[in-house]
C-alpha cells in the first residue's frame, strides 16, 4: 500500500500564497512531518506582511517569495510561474494534511497522468467530520428543489461536485458505492496538485479584494485547457469551518463572482440573480442584523 511507504522526498513544488503568521507554522510542520514531503515549498507574502513569514523562514525546504501584488490568486500565481519541480500543489496556509494525504495524492496522480488534477476530500477541524453532505429527508428534498428550480443544479445526489448554472459550485460527497476516487466539474482550492505543464499561472481572479469562488473559476480554466479533475476520497484534507459573513460588501462580492462564474460555464446569470433575491430572502434577519450593527458602530 501507498500508506506503508517510508518517508521520502517528492518531486513536489508546494506553492502557498499567504498573510503569514501562527497558522502558517501548523500548516507547514504537518506537510514537512508526513509519510513523504515536498521537495520545495514556496511562500507567497505580500511586501508589508513579509515580516510575518520570519517564523517558517528558516526551513530547510521553504523558499519567503517577496510579492508586489496583494490577493490570495496574484500572490499564488507569482509563486506557480517559478515552482521549480515536475509537479505543484496549491495548498492554502490554513489547511492541515494528515501524514499519508501528500504521498497518495502524488502517487494518484503519477498513476492518471499529465492533464489530470487531484485533491483529497474536505474534513472539518477538529472532530474530522465530512466537509460536504448530502441532506436527506424531507429537508433534503425541499434543498433539491430549491437547488434545481432556483439555482439550475441537476436534481437530488447529482448536482454534488457540479457547478450549476447560477455559477455556484456544490462540493463532492464520499461515494456510496466504495469508489475511491471521484471525477467533479471543480476542486476546492485549498489542496490541488497537478503536473506543472497543466499549470494555470496568470491571475485570473477579475475583482478586487477577497476572492470568492477563485476556485470555481480556476476549475473551469483548467477543464477548457482539457484536463481532468478528481477527489481521491480514500485521504483527506482538514479544514476551519466557513462562517459567512452576511455584510452588503461581501454578499455583493459573492454575488458578483457567482455571475462570473455562470458567464465562464454557460450558465445564466438570471439565475444568480434568481438566486440572490432568495438569498436575501432566506437570510434576511442575519444580514438586516449585521450591517445594522455596522451601521451602528459607525455612527
Amino acid at each position: 500500500m501507498i500508506s506503508s511507504m517510508p518517508k521520502n522526498q517528492l518531486p513536489i513544488s508546494v506553492v502557498i500564497a499567504t498573510l503569514g503568521g501562527d497558522v502558517l507554522k501548523s500548516t507547514i510542520a504537518n506537510l514537512n512531518q508526513g509519510e513523504a514531503f515536498p521537495a520545495e515549498i514556496l511562500i507567497c507574502i505580500p511586501e508589508h506582511y513579509k515580516f510575518k513569514a520570519d517564523c517558517v523562514s528558516t526551513i530547510k525546504n521553504l523558499q519567503v517569495i517577496i510579492t508586489s501584488c496583494f490577493g490570495q490568486v496574484s500572490q499564488r500565481a507569482v509563486g506557480l510561474s517559478m515552482a521549480s519541480q515536475p509537479f505543484v500543489l496549491q495548498l492554502d496556509d490554513d489547511v492541515i494534511l494528515p501524514p499519508d494525504t501528500l504521498n497518495v495524492l502524488y502517487h494518484t496522480l503519477l498513476i492518471k497522468g499529465p492533464g489530470n488534477i487531484v485533491a483529497p476530500f474536505f474534513r472539518l477541524q477538529p472532530d474530522g467530520s465530512d466537509g460536504t453532505i448530502y441532506v436527506r429527508g424531507l429537508r433534503g428534498l425541499l434543498l433539491d428543489c430549491y437547488f434545481s428550480v432556483i439555482c439550475g443544479a441537476k436534481f437530488g445526489r447529482q448536482r454534488m461536485g457540479t457547478i450549476c448554472s447560477a455559477g455556484i459550485g456544490f462540493g463532492t460527497v464520499m461515494s456510496i458505492d466504495n469508489v475511491t476516487t471521484v471525477q467533479s466539474e471543480w476542486l476546492p482550492g485549498g489542496v490541488a496538485l497537478c503536473h506543472k505543464n497543466d499549470l494555470i499561472t496568470c491571475d485570473y481572479y477579475p475583482f478586487p479584494g477577497k476572492a470568492f469562488s477563485e476556485d470555481l473559476i480556476h476549475s473551469i480554466l483548467w477543464q477548457n485547457n482539457g484536463c481532468h479533475l478528481w477527489t481521491v476520497l480514500r485521504v483527506s484534507a482538514l479544514i476551519d469551518v466557513a462562517y459567512e459573513t452576511f455584510d452588503f460588501k461581501s454578499i455583493f462580492a459573492r454575488y458578483r463572482a457567482h455571475a462570473y462564474v455562470a458567464k465562464l460555464s454557460y450558465g445564466s446569470v438570471w439565475l444568480t440573480r434568481l438566486w440572490l433575491i432568495f438569498y436575501f430572502i432566506k437570510h434576511f434577519n442575519k444580514i438586516f442584523c449585521q450591517n445594522s450593527l455596522k451601521n451602528f458602530t459607525h455612527v
